[in-house]
């Protein structure tokens, strides 16, 4: 019964279609014919063609058994084979994708394996300690980016006494804030942030290192440059200053850090 509902219905419907537009008979029955081919190969039904020539060889369009046939079976094969070209392209994008992510995934482990340095020991100052780090080949660029960077400075080079300004080191010592954020930025995510990251221990050689001894040298300083006398040079004026001879003690001791932080720049970007 399930078999043969779809069939009468679509008899019945394409003859009332037929009374009531008036079309050529052969012409409907020719496309119900077409109908229920591509309706039993969509409705996984098996060919029935024995059946479909029974059920319409009493027609008033003068289609012959053979007609009934050759028009069901041709209807019945072009979509059986649309089907399987569908399948047929389905399964090879399928198998296209399953290659992109095996592709991908083993890209991912060639480029975890070429550009990854597991194991770098680096003993830093500023309370930081022995840490082992992860690198890739972009945060060793960063690593020499800030090496190069600190290995300029006036503030990590040894003022001796009686020479250069205390004012230049703090302005260099200031520079390394935008500076370093700048390099950061450029290396982008793979930098890091953690602890155990390129990132990580610049941000921390910042706000650990630099920052205390800015935020209190700083704003003593200014005050006593606000008090210099005209015509007395910057430098003999910070000569003058009761505070200078210990701010250079601690800037010495601040420049043998950031030596030992740069030296380990060196070991982390291979230099």
């Amino acid at each position: 019964m399930l078999v043969l509902a779809p069939t009468v219905s679509l008899w019945i419907n394409g003859l009332a279609l037929a009374q009531a537009t008036g079309s050529d008979p052969s012409t409907q029955l020719i496309e119900d014919l077409k109908t229920l081919g591509h309706s039993d190969v969509d409705n996984v039904i098996p060919r029935r063609t024995e059946f479909v020539m029974d059920l319409y060889q009493e027609n008033s369009a003068g289609l012959t058994r053979p007609d009934i046939r050759r028009i069901y079976d041709d209807a019945f094969s072009a979509r059986f084979r649309q089907q399987q070209v569908q399948k047929t392209w389905r399964q090879i994008i399928g198998i296209f994708l399953g290659l992109a992510v095996v592709v991908v995934g083993v890209v991912a482990i060639v480029k975890r394996k070429i550009f990854r340095v597991k194991g770098v020991l680096v003993n830093l100052p500023f309370d930081i300690g022995e840490i082992q780090l992860e690198t890739v080949r972009i945060s060793r660029g960063a690593a020499w980016a800030l090496y190069v960077e600190m290995t300029t400075r006036v503030a990590t080079q040894q003022l001796e006494e009686g020479h250069g300004l205390l004012r230049e080191a703090l302005d260099s010592l200031y520079s390394l804030f935008a500076t370093t954020r700048q390099i950061l930025k450029e290396g982008g995510p793979d930098v890091g942030t953690s602890p155990q990251s390129v990132g990580g221990i610049a941000i921390q050689m910042l706000n650990q290192g630099l920052r205390p001894f800015l935020s209190k040298w700083h704003p003593q300083l200014k005050i006593w440059e606000s008090y210099c006398p005209d015509g007395v040079s910057a430098k003999e004026h910070e000569q003058n200053w009761l505070q200078e001879s210990q701010m250079r003690q601690e800037l010495k001791a601040l420049g043998q850090n950031l030596e030992q932080f740069t030296n380990e720049l060196a070991k982390i970007a291979k230099a």
